[in-house]
């Protein structure tokens, strides 16, 4: 009985929304919207604050994509309108909107309490008395933590510049979440070095021309799929080993590297080193180009440098520098250099005069208008795979012809 009552009952209501939605006219659906955009201001904000976001991270007018586009704006004003309508319903018998409400005011002056005291003033039912305590303490709350922050923050600009840099560098990162491979495979990994190095230093051209091809471009991707950043790697082994940053591969669900004009997209975590900024990845392929691996522990300071990386998505750029200083602190070693970095150049590979990975580029730091650019050594390469096998002691040698 109760189902058939509510049968006749939507029966009887429809002939009634047919007949205001025939009555509507454009003059009473402006003034809806317009009486509606004046009473919401904190939807009207919100959904701003959320649209000025969206833009700003998905970069919508870029695309060229106009249907895309008013797609994505329809959403927005979607979204404006079911959060109207559902405001009009939720009022009470006193016709209080929700965001007024003293639960919401309350929260909201925990979580953000400038939005908070906003909402508590401009029509939240509180007593005077209530609202002055609340605003006193709430204020207080927010002034100290951003005095507390600001306090950190000045800390941190009177550390020593390589203190800074050193902690960028060896501060706990997030978790990546690629498919790991198999360790033992490091078993297998030889890692090529020159038995005998030319009697001429290479020119710069010739050193693009040969290391190159074994340079990266690794775009990653969120758990949705979506691309999230890139960065850069180089082939360390014939068969498919990439070494890049820790820092690159952060929060990485999915990864493509391109190599060329061929794109791998199964891409699998060997080992990551967070503290030392160093990833090893593997790829499925064979015969690939790779560089040979030199020896950080020879570098000195002046010694000319060549930089090859994917900055700013630009493949396979080169820039070259002399070594500024090795600098140490604690158990980390970090070599300062002149070659400019950028961001996607993380991960590329720094080569000395002779062909030779002395260094992983891991960051650039803008200080007092100087552009400071430091690299992981490469020997700390050679320690993480004598850590997995301990068989592992001598790299394999190869001659240049």
């Amino acid at each position: 009985m109760t189902q058939h009552k509510k049968k006749n009952k939507i029966r009887r209501r429809l002939p009634i929304i047919k007949r205001r939605i025939k009555r509507l006219n454009r003059k009473k659906v402006w003034l809806w919207f317009k009486t509606n955009l004046k009473q919401h201001p904190f939807i009207l904000g919100l959904i701003s604050l959320v649209w000025i976001n969206l833009i700003l991270s998905r970069d919508i007018f870029t695309k060229g994509n106009i249907a895309r586009q008013v797609l994505f704006h329809f959403y927005i004003f979607l979204a404006w309108l079911v959060l109207v309508t559902i405001s009009n319903l939720l009022r009470d018998k006193e016709k209080v909107k929700w965001y007024w409400r003293k639960r919401f005011v309350f929260f909201m002056l925990m979580v953000l309490p400038p939005l908070g005291l906003i909402l508590l003033w401009s029509g939240a039912q509180f007593k005077k008395v209530t609202k002055i305590i609340f605003t006193f303490v709430f204020g207080s709350f927010f002034i100290l933590i951003n005095l507390h922050y600001d306090k950190e923050y000045k800390q941190l600009l009177k550390m020593p510049t390589f203190d800074r840099i050193a902690e960028l560098i060896t501060k706990p990162k997030k978790k990546i979440f690629l498919k790991v491979t198999n360790r033992d495979i490091l078993s297998n990994l030889r890692l090529a070095k020159t038995l005998q190095k030319p009697m001429a230093k290479l020119a710069v051209s010739e050193i693009a021309a040969r290391c190159s091809p074994a340079v990266v471009s690794i775009k990653t991707k969120d758990k949705d799929g979506r691309e999230i950043g890139m960065g850069s790697g180089f082939i360390i082994s014939k068969d498919g080993f990439i070494v890049t940053n820790f820092h690159v591969m952060e929060s990485v669900y999915q990864a493509e590297v391109k190599i060329g004009e061929n794109i791998f997209k199964d891409v699998y975590l060997v080992k990551g080193i967070p503290n030392l900024d160093i990833a090893l990845l593997k790829i499925d392929s064979e015969n690939l180009p790779f560089l040979n691996i030199g020896d950080s522990d020879k570098v000195i300071n002046g010694q000319f440098v060549i930089v090859l990386g994917n900055p700013a998505g630009l493949e396979r750029s080169v820039s070259n520098g002399i070594i500024s200083a090795i600098r140490s602190k604690g158990d980390i070693k970090v070599i300062q250099m002149t070659a400019p970095v950028s961001p996607g150049s993380s991960g590329g590979p720094v080569i000395n005069e002779y062909g030779e990975v002395i260094g992983i580029t891991t960051l650039a730091s803008f200080i007092m208008a100087q552009n400071l650019n430091f690299a992981i050594p490469i020997n700390y390469l050679n320690k993480i795979i004598v850590e997995k096998d301990s068989s592992i002691h001598k790299p394999a040698v190869i001659k240049k012809k």
